[in-house]
């Protein structure tokens, strides 16, 4: 686990983070971590910083409405936040997703990442990322009934239909499965997307004599 640091969090929609890594947010806020979540689209948002805040993170959102991201401003308000709040580690979309907004989201938030030598970790949305594949996975045992009450905090900003048979499935069930095939009770996954220190593709699989 990552301790003591600045972690972005970038998503394109209120629910994404929690999805996403909502009981990672909470382990690396719990480590001691700085942990700043945002939300790209600012409407469905009814909840969503009480939501982040029971994580033990902070909260903020742009104005972009779902489906109707400007991709160039986009980056410019990317930037502005990147070198207010310079983080070490950046967390976002899986780089292939069925829906819009995460995929520009992903992409320039990759694109920042890389221009400011940032460490980038690429998380899960069940129900839209393509062909995802992990190579870290995060114990979030402890923080389960955390991310499933702020998802709750959230219902109201969904439609009921959209909250119970998309949203709260996408919190329930990957993580007993991923949970199942790491060996814990629940975990959450991330495909780390390069190392620049060191200069290495595949960093996170240099695994230690002590660990084998």
């Amino acid at each position: 686990m990552i301790c003591l640091k600045k972690i972005l969090v970038t998503s394109a929609h209120s629910d994404d983070p929690v999805i996403g890594m909502g009981g990672t947010i909470r382990q690396l806020s719990l480590n001691g971590n700085q942990v700043c979540v945002l939300s790209v689209c600012g409407d469905r948002i009814s909840g969503f910083k009480e939501a982040v805040e029971t994580l033990g993170a902070q909260a903020v959102h742009f104005d972009y409405s779902y489906g109707k991201i400007d991709e160039t401003k986009l980056f410019e308000d990317l930037k502005e936040l990147f070198e207010k709040f310079n983080p070490h580690v950046v967390f976002t979309h899986w780089h292939t997703e069925i829906l819009y907004d995460h995929q520009v989201v992903s992409e320039q938030t990759v694109r920042l990442a890389r221009k400011f030598e940032k460490e980038i970790y690429l998380f899960e949305i069940p129900a839209s990322s393509v062909g995802f594949d992990f190579d870290v996975a995060i114990d979030i045992t402890t923080s389960y009934e955390y991310k499933k009450r702020a998802i709750e905090l959230m219902e109201a900003a969904f439609d009921k239909h959209v909250f119970v048979k998309e949203i709260m499935p996408s919190i329930i069930y990957p993580a007993g499965f991923r949970g199942i095939q790491v060996g814990c009770e629940f975990a959450e996954v991330f495909k780390h997307y390069g190392s620049r220190f060191p200069l290495a593709p595949f960093n996170k699989r240099l695994v230690h004599m002590t660990q084998i």
